[in-house]
């Protein structure tokens, strides 16, 4: 309790809790061998959430990202298993941290194609199902982060095949079809719970010529302009 109260004393005005926001690795694609990464799992967060935000509150920490694993919760079409989700969500509540929810970074289903217009119906389905559980247990203005980081996915799964959907030259289409997914999912989160709000991640860039020749300076600044594609 006192954590909680030294939180909220620090809380400046505006959208979050506090202007440092710690963020929790959660990262759920399968790499380019086919292995599944699954970071909650492999840290221990998932079994130490409740720990681990306690640690936040006693350092004046009151916002973080954490995410859900749709890999896991959803390995059925349309059948939706939280337990992986709700230690998490009440956790959260419990410390009164405010978190904005990860909804696919960078991991779906074994057998959904990305490709396909299945896996923008089946997301928004996700995401819709995700807001409803945030409204029954309480958090009516959920933060969401519907797709992490669209432009990096779409560079290292649809141009380089770093990891999935391991595609080489599909970049531009990948990010399309993301983009559909992350609308569709707001669209859907918001027909939940209108109050949600929303965060759109991606890292920021800047790309230096290793040289002074024109066609290199031109080829880095195009590279450092894509971020806003």
């Amino acid at each position: 309790v006192g954590a909680a109260r030294r939180a909220q004393r620090l809380k400046p005005p505006g959208l979050f809790n506090t202007f440092i926001m710690a963020g929790y690795e959660c990262a759920a694609q399968r790499r380019r061998d086919g292995e599944r990464v699954d970071v909650q799992a492999s840290t221990g967060h998932l079994r130490w959430a409740a720990h681990d935000y306690r640690q936040l509150l006693a350092s004046g920490i009151g916002a973080a990202r954490d995410g859900l694993r749709w890999h896991v919760i959803e390995q059925r079409p349309g059948y939706y298993d939280w337990s992986s989700f709700l230690p998490l969500l009440r956790a959260a509540r419990e410390c009164n941290l405010q978190v904005v929810w990860d909804l696919c970074h960078y991991g779906y289903p074994d057998g959904l194609d990305i490709w396909r217009p299945e896996f923008v119906e089946r997301f928004a389905r996700f995401a819709g199902a995700a807001a409803r559980l945030m409204v029954d247990e309480g958090l009516e203005a959920p933060f969401c982060s519907p797709i992490n980081e669209m432009s990096f996915w779409s560079w290292a799964g649809g141009d380089v095949g770093y990891f999935n959907p391991g595609a080489h030259g599909r970049g531009l289409e990948l990010k399309h079809q993301l983009v559909r997914a992350s609308i569709e999912a707001i669209e859907a989160i918001r027909g939940q719970a209108p109050a949600a709000r929303f965060v759109q991640c991606d890292p920021l860039i800047h790309v230096v010529p290793d040289s002074s020749r024109a066609v290199d300076q031109e080829r880095a600044e195009g590279q450092r302009l894509s971020q806003f594609q």
